[in-house]
């Protein structure tokens, strides 16, 4: 019920939000491209990731962000995820290569790390709730991606 408040909220203040940007003169949304408007999540999302890790007391819950190359790519790519996760896929790695555990993919490492992801939801909604800053990010980063979503 609490997400759905949220979704319900920020669809609401959609609107207000990108009339104030535009009146402000901020940014101008339905001017981007799609590789500006990429750049503009990124930026928001990275600073998403700064401020949870700052308010975030637990470690483990810190989003790390890093770059990899996928299997059968020549390409890097960067990645954000729980600090717990990839404890849990290095981990499992390790217990892999040494013959104690089986490789798990993806659906794999999600389901081991269930709790953790529960957590790490409920710090997410918990600052999203107690930090004006935060929340205003989020909308941001909502109105954003709902561009990049009309225009795609």
């Amino acid at each position: 019920m609490k997400r759905l408040t949220v979704a319900i909220t920020c669809l609401c203040l959609l609107p207000f939000a990108m009339a104030l940007q535009a009146a402000d003169g901020a940014i101008d949304i339905d001017a981007m491209s799609v590789a500006e408007l990429r750049g503009e999540i990124e930026k928001i999302e990275k600073e998403v990731y700064r401020v949870f890790n700052l308010r975030t007391e637990d470690d483990s819950l810190h989003v790390i962000c890093h770059e990899y190359t996928p299997t059968g790519s020549n390409i890097s790519r960067e990645a954000c995820e729980p600090s717990f996760l990839i404890e849990a896929r290095s981990r499992n790695a390790r217990n892999y290569q040494d013959g104690f555990d089986e490789l798990l993919d993806t659906k794999g490492l999600l389901a081991e790390t269930n709790d953790q992801f529960e957590r790490f939801n409920e710090a997410m909604t918990n600052l999203n709730a107690d930090y004006d800053y935060f929340r205003e990010l989020n909308i941001i980063l909502s109105v954003l991606r709902n561009r990049m979503e009309e225009i795609r």
